[in-house]
């Protein structure tokens, strides 16, 4: 009998162990991706001043290599919006081209539409 008592005190504290690490890492995964959202919608210059704050923080930069780091992080960040934009428009435009092809003349002003709401919505970082 106590030895059942046992396993079940055991089991309780297994399954609550269990259900805690399940919870962290939801709640972990949620607060990184919630991170990466924000960083990916800020201005290039909330971006520019991340960066250099944590390089700043890890390499324990003086002012003289902050500042010329800091126009290194700057073009490399904008080298980065024009080709992930460049990038995007490579793809996205032939598949609209492409889907265009199957619909009718109505379906197609509806997808231009769409299309341009698209264009307008993605921010000019």
């Amino acid at each position: 009998m106590i030895k059942k008592d046992k396993l079940k005190v055991i089991g309780g504290i297994v399954l609550v162990f269990l259900i805690g690490v399940l919870v962290g890492a939801l709640g972990t995964g949620i607060c990184i991706r919630h991170k990466i959202e924000r960083f990916a919608k800020a201005s290039p210059d909330k971006k520019r001043m991340f960066v250099m704050k944590k390089l700043s923080a890890k390499l324990d930069l003086t002012s003289s290599q902050s500042a010329e780091i800091e126009k290194i992080v700057g073009n490399a960040l904008n080298d980065l919006h024009k080709y992930r934009k460049e990038y995007l428009e490579k793809i996205i435009e032939p598949a609209v081209t492409s889907i265009k092809e199957k619909l009718n003349n109505e379906q197609r002003k509806k997808l231009d539409r769409l299309h341009e709401r698209l264009k307008r919505y993605r921010p000019p970082h």
